[in-house]
């Protein structure tokens, strides 16, 4: 096991790397926008939102690729794909919980709790996003990033239009997005969502990871 996982970080080095400077730009930059302001909690909420903006952006638009080189890194190695995928998710998971850790070491409004159900949802996300977009990547070259990047800004652009179109659906997000913050639902119940939603991203990948043929064309 102490094996597969120095090999799962000599793959992934150069990625957390990219990671690292980026996170750290962004504290910079929020730094630097903060400075001047007396009232601390706005100063924090600014250095909160710039870099959790940074890290979601990181992996949206940059991790897909990254995780495809990455993979093709593995498989060169000589990692078998099971324990390529279980290594790089448990990696993903450890980045995440960093990151909730820290945003939990700031004075910011909202509970401890609502940032570990907000890090649980996005760790979902990303590696859903791992499985479609990044397998999509190690098959068919950099045309599906481009693809990818392209479907990502309609759905980043469009859908506060196309939600406001739809009778309902904004009821259904506000719904969701109460649910996560709000106390009063049962926690337990909240939280066996947030679990299965994970489990379900994770089949995903797990699915379009095991028989992916690898393209060098990268």
């Amino acid at each position: 096991m102490i094996r597969d996982l120095k090999a799962t970080f000599a793959i992934r080095k150069s990625s957390e790397i990219f990671n690292i400077v980026m996170v750290c730009s962004a504290v910079i930059l929020a730094v630097i926008l903060a400075i001047g302001i007396d009232d601390t909690q706005e100063m924090t909420t600014i250095l909160v939102s710039i870099v959790a903006s940074a890290y979601v952006g990181l992996n949206l638009f940059i991790k897909p690729f990254m995780q495809a080189l990455d993979f093709s890194k593995g498989i060169s190695f000589g990692m078998t794909r099971r324990k390529l995928f279980a290594y790089m998710r448990l990696f993903d998971l450890a980045e995440i919980l960093l990151i909730t850790i820290i945003m939990i070491c700031f004075p910011i409004a909202v509970g401890v709790n609502v940032i570990f159900k907000v890090g649980a949802i996005c760790f979902g996300i990303f590696t859903l996003i791992s499985g479609i977009a990044g397998n999509s990547i190690i098959r068919y070259g950099k045309n599906a990033y481009w693809v990818y990047y392209v479907l990502l800004l309609l759905v980043t652009f469009g859908s506060p239009r196309l939600l406001h179109l739809l009778p309902g659906a904004m009821d259904v997000v506000a719904s969701g997005i109460d649910m996560v913050v709000s106390p009063a639902y049962s926690q337990e119940g909240i939280w066996m969502k947030i679990i299965i939603f994970i489990v379900l991203t994770l089949i995903i990948n797990w699915l379009t990871t095991r028989k992916v043929a690898v393209n060098n064309d990268l």
